[in-house]
């Protein structure tokens, strides 16, 4: 067993400070690091030591030489790399085991193995786990391109050209038809290049009106354990939006067989850390394996709250004893979790990203309601960052109660003097679509529909013949003309008698 005693979280903002809550409850020490843009933040402050990276923005946070330095410095003997940045980079994993010091996630060359989509398709495929018809092209010249668009025609139209070493979202992009082909294989050659600097691409089949399913997983090299699924499937541009736990919109049989599936593939690669096996389900519920992200994610939140497990500290676990401390049949899911990411972004100007100081700081309370963040009066949110600046997770007996909770919460946040999506988020979740679980990974790639949700909606009755959008939408302005009536309401009126009784009944994980 390992003796840890002091940590160095290699991230910033909402996510090192969930990190410091978790490692300041078990005694241990944290070591912060930050950027000239955020020395003013809160996880600076309430670290044991913090350190100043001689960077700026972005790419202060991946220097690796100077971490592992000021982790030396500080005399950490552990690193928790949160999400993003260096925390899926095999390469910085290796380097600070190499140094002596605890890695707080997967064994380097775990993720190095599922680091690139490709290799990561073929472990699945030795792992029986089903995978979607695809081709690897190797040549990202123009001879490439023809070759890539042969491959889809084989395949089969929708496709999806992916970079095998991207992720969140980027470098990829969906193609529904031959003629669109030429010109979206340029796009991602253009970014992949530039970013992951690839050599190959993969031409894949694209399930349409799929839902986005991820298992959460955790093991220590032999044994292993799911703690369920979450819903994921409301994206925009390949990013994820809304996220719930439990899926109650495909069967219980689809879902062991997705647990099943996601445990044979960590036990597959040794997985010895906490992690999430990705799929796409489509209509008919079969399924297709997508991804392993070998890290926390950014909704590891809804989770937590529906096992009652602190994953932050499963990790810290997993780490120090490499031993997996938790039994399948003792996991137990618990009522329902909704994510919301709050971003700093302008949704009726094509979702621009918008900077700015926040003049002033206003956040709801409720006993069901959990904002991460790392904001405060004054603070300036730059461009140098990715734009979410918050996650606002409930939870409830029910999804309709925390969908509600949801909406008073997002209605009664107030980040003054900085545009986001909260109008748009709170748009999405009043829609008869969400209520009824009619949603898809590409229901948001139609713009009217966008549109839409990203406008403060006019109650009056629209002349002329409806669209498909306002079809969709026509409930939408009735239930935000309902819940616009009831703002004046305290936070307790606005909950029905029945659902304010339950939740003092409720026994709450």
């Amino acid at each position: 067993m390992k003796q840890l005693t002091t940590v160095l979280i290699a991230n910033r903002g909402e996510i090192a400070l969930r990190v410091q809550a978790a490692c300041h409850a078990r005694g241990l020490r944290t070591i912060a690091v930050f950027a000239p843009e955020d020395k003013q933040l809160r996880y600076v402050a309430q670290a044991s030591a913090a350190y100043p990276l001689s960077g700026s923005g972005f790419s202060a946070y991946l220097n690796q030489e100077e971490l592992i330095a000021i982790a030396r410095l500080a005399g950490a003997d552990a690193v928790h790399p949160g999400y993003g940045f260096l925390a899926e980079n095999a390469v910085f994993a290796q380097r600070v085991t190499d140094a002596g010091l605890t890695w707080i996630g997967p064994a380097a060359h775990v993720i190095a193995a599922m680091a690139s989509k490709e290799q990561a398709r073929k472990i699945a495929q030795r792992a029986g786990v089903s995978v979607l018809p695809a081709s690897v092209v190797l040549d990202l010249s123009s001879a490439g391109a023809s070759a890539a668009a042969q491959a889809a025609e084989r395949i089969g139209y929708p496709v999806i050209i992916k970079d095998p070493l991207g992720g969140g979202g980027k470098g990829m992009r969906r193609v529904l038809a031959p003629q669109d082909f030429p010109a979206a294989w340029e796009q991602v050659v253009v970014e992949a290049t530039k970013q992951t600097k690839t050599t190959s691409l993969i031409i894949e089949k694209y399930i349409l009106a799929g839902r986005h399913i991820e298992v959460q997983i955790a093991g220590d090299g032999n044994a292993v354990v799911h703690l369920f699924e979450r819903e994921c499937s409301l994206q925009r541009r390949h990013q994820k939006i809304i996220e719930e736990a439990p899926a109650l919109f495909i069967s219980d049989a689809t879902k062991q067989e997705l647990y099943a599936a996601a445990c044979r593939l960590a036990r597959m690669v040794q997985y010895d850390s906490i992690g999430t096996v990705e799929f796409v389900v489509a209509p008919d519920e079969s399924w297709y394996f997508l991804e392993m992200n070998t890290r926390l994610q950014v909704e590891h939140g809804v989770t937590e709250l529906t096992t009652g497990l602190d994953l932050v500290d499963l990790q810290l676990t997993l780490a120090q004893t490499e031993h997996l401390p938790l039994q399948q049949e003792s996991i137990r899911q618990h009522g329902h979790a909704i994510q919301c990411r709050l971003y700093a972004e302008d949704p009726e100007h094509n979702f621009m990203p918008a900077a700015g100081t926040i003049q002033l700081l206003a956040l709801p309370q409720h006993p069901f309601l959990r904002i991460e963040h790392d904001l405060h009066a004054g603070a300036v949110v730059s461009p140098f960052f990715d734009p979410m600046i918050a996650k606002f997770i409930t939870f409830g007996p029910t999804r309709a109660y925390a969908q509600q909770v949801m909406q008073y919460a997002l209605a009664h946040a107030c980040f003054h003097g900085l545009t986001t999506n909260a109008l748009f988020l709170r748009n999405l979740l009043a829609a008869p679509f969400f209520a009824q679980g009619a949603f898809h990974t590409q229901l948001l790639a139609d713009r009217d529909l966008v549109r839409t949700l990203a406008a403060d909606l006019p109650l009056e009755h629209v002349e002329g013949e409806a669209n498909a959008a306002e079809l969709q939408l026509a409930g939408l302005a009735v239930a935000l003309l309902g819940y616009a009536q009831g703002q004046e309401k305290s936070q307790h009126e606005s909950l029905p008698g029945a659902q304010q009784r339950r939740w003092k009944e409720q026994q709450w994980w």
